[in-house]
């Protein structure tokens, strides 16, 4: 049996943050770790020798606000300007690239949608994202595509209040190296005990007495940044059990399916594609790739919602198939080989995340702050999904965690 002030579980970006503000405040603390490893959903493979690859997280976004930047900047790493997708690349359908400048119509269309979110929920009821928007457009299912690729989930699942509450004012940068490792960077000097999953918090007494794999910790507080999906799983139990307010808005902020997926070939496949392109050539909708990040010789797909959660549980083989097809429209089955390397992520299947990041449902927008509130001033919550404008972000995790710990440190 261990005794502290406060615990923090999970030791993802809020977790890391929370216990570097505690340790600046002079708080005594335990950080505690599911897993194997630090960084939650920040993580990095290598999919080939001197070949990182980010199976979660990977922009450091809004750079000015975010404390992985500076350790970027200190290290003087790699960094590389996403191309937005909506302006810039190619879009493939109907066996042939569409012409140039098809990019800025599809751009026009994609800021009028927000704009016309932001009409229809003025005054009124929060609606989904598809009820908000033009759906008979030429462009709607690129819409539908990319919008599910950066949130999650389709955007019939998604609330347009959630939609327009994110702040974006500057560009996203990704990390050559990988933004898993840099999170490994961020945590030297922060102390973790790894493989200590916290299996219930029992609140009813005068201090928290928490049960993990390792034993039994009392403490004064306990500032949680495990997963939403996590917390939806119950796969922390509490006593007594979290009050329905709670309950109503861990269920308002699922999380949804994010696949990011990696193919290397051993010759110039990929040389005359473009370094962003989009193929729409199914019934499963446009499908987004990035080619050659950093000039390596391998592209990157991303996809989002239901397309995403489909191939998870249709296994990797089944993925890189699928994705193997849609370069075979474009280029021809002679001109793509299988893959010398590839890598799939599959979040959902994680036991200690339980999907990629949250999205809210229609009408539950608000439900991010109410996540974010303390019980009893005692269990504290962090982590992307309490954030109302920095949500799905980095940043908005570190953010949160700092608050978190900074309300249990009173």
């Amino acid at each position: 049996m261990t005794g502290t002030k406060i615990v923090i579980v999970g030791a993802g970006a809020a977790g890391l943050t929370a216990a570097k503000e505690l340790r600046r405040l002079e708080q005594n603390f335990i950080l505690l770790e599911a897993s194997h490893r630090i960084g939650g959903r920040a993580y990095t493979e290598v999919l080939a020798p001197n070949m990182p690859f980010d199976l979660g997280a990977h922009w450091i976004m809004e750079p000015s606000k975010n404390p992985l930047m500076r350790l970027a900047e200190r290290y003087r790493l790699r960094l590389e300007k996403d191309g937005k997708h909506y302006t810039a690349g190619r879009y493939f359908e109907d066996g042939g690239w569409l012409p140039k400048g098809s990019e800025r119509d599809l751009g026009a269309y994609w800021d009028k949608q927000f704009e016309a979110m932001a009409q229809a929920i003025k005054g009124h009821q929060d609606i989904s994202v598809y009820d908000a928007i033009d759906n008979d457009n030429r462009w709607a299912g690129y819409f539908h595509a990319l919008y599910a690729k950066d949130n999650t989930r389709d955007v019939d699942q998604a609330s347009a209040e959630d939609a327009l509450a994110f702040v974006r004012e500057e560009d996203d940068l990704a990390v050559a190296s990988g933004l898993g490792t840099l999170m490994i960077r961020y945590s030297q000097g922060v102390p973790v005990m790894l493989n200590t999953a916290v299996r219930s918090v029992d609140y009813s007494g005068s201090r928290l007495k928490l049960n993990t794999a390792k034993g039994r910790i009392h403490a004064d507080k306990v500032i949680l940044t495990v997963s939403n999906g996590v917390l939806a799983s119950q796969g922390i139990e509490f006593k007594p059990a979290l009050p329905n307010w709670k309950l109503d808005a861990i269920q308002g902020l699922p999380l949804g399916s994010h696949t990011r997926v990696a193919l290397m070939f051993d010759k110039a496949v990929l040389h005359e594609l473009p370094a962003y392109f989009t193929i729409n050539t199914s019934k499963e909708g446009p499908i987004h790739f990035r080619n050659q990040p950093f000039g390596n010789d391998y592209v990157e797909i991303v996809m989002g919602g239901r397309v995403a959660e489909w191939l998870e549980k249709s296994g990797q083989r089944a993925t890189v198939e699928f994705v193997l097809a849609k370069l075979r429209d474009v280029l021809g089955s002679k001109a793509v080989p299988y893959p010398t390397h590839h890598i799939v992520s599959a979040w959902n299947g994680d036991e200690w995340a339980k999907g990629a990041y949250s999205c809210a449902q229609p009408g539950a927008a608000d439900q991010r702050s109410i996540l974010a509130q303390a019980i009893d001033n005692r269990i504290y919550f962090a982590g992307e999904a309490t954030s109302s404008t920095a949500y799905a972000s980095i940043h908005g995790a570190c953010i949160s965690g700092r608050d978190a710990a900074r309300a249990a440190a009173t």
